[in-house]
């Protein structure tokens, strides 16, 4: 099926913004930078974003819906070959400087933090289908709260490489993940227990 015009106009705008944002970094995406290059009226990119922030969340959550989730058979085994994903896209400072560019917009508008919410925590990327297909096999409680689970998986990460701007060895990799394992694992499973005790 053709495409719509209107989303032509929209794939033009963000694939515009993601060629910016690597070639010249975060910095350098503006309303005009991103129509110039796109060959998209302003306006209509302000009808398809709101503004700039609507703009580069919307790229974000692009190149993440993109991200084809593993299938590991086992929740350790796609969550190592997730967040070995993530740590390489982390490795670019483009990168990092464009999450701290998200972090501190979300933190100064709650319009801002809706958007990098959405971004984080999205309902077909790779980390929330992993959990759900996790609840499936019965790796987890199907009480299990995806959205704190999504924190527990990403904190650990973000503030190591983020937060810490650090490398992480393969040993502290290995740890990190088996520390989230265990958490998610053994906290839904004892808060099931309590629930079940007369």
């Amino acid at each position: 099926m053709a495409r719509t015009p209107s989303k032509d106009a929209r794939a033009k705008l963000l694939r515009a913004t993601a060629e910016i944002l690597v070639e010249e970094g975060i910095d350098a995406v503006s309303i005009e930078a991103v129509a110039r290059r796109s060959g998209v009226a302003k306006t209509t990119l302000y009808r398809h974003f709101g503004g700039i922030d609507g703009l580069v969340f919307a790229a974000a959550a692009a190149s993440v819906s993109k991200t084809d989730g593993p299938d590991t058979g086992s929740l350790i085994g796609d969550l190592r070959e997730i967040q070995r994903h993530y740590l390489y896209i982390a490795s670019s400072g483009i990168n990092r400087a464009v999450f701290a560019w998200m972090l501190t917009r979300a933190m100064r508008s709650p319009e801002a933090a809706a958007l990098f919410r959405r971004e984080r925590i999205q309902p077909r990327g790779p980390t929330v289908v992993a959990l759900q297909r996790a609840v499936a096999r019965g790796e987890l409680p199907p009480t299990t709260n995806i959205e704190l689970a999504m924190h527990v998986i990403q904190g650990p990460l973000i503030s190591k490489r983020i937060v810490d701007n650090s490398d992480l060895t393969d040993d502290e990799f290995d740890t990190l993940l088996e520390m989230t394992f265990r958490a998610l694992v053994g906290v839904t499973a004892e808060r099931d227990d309590r629930r079940e005790q007369p």
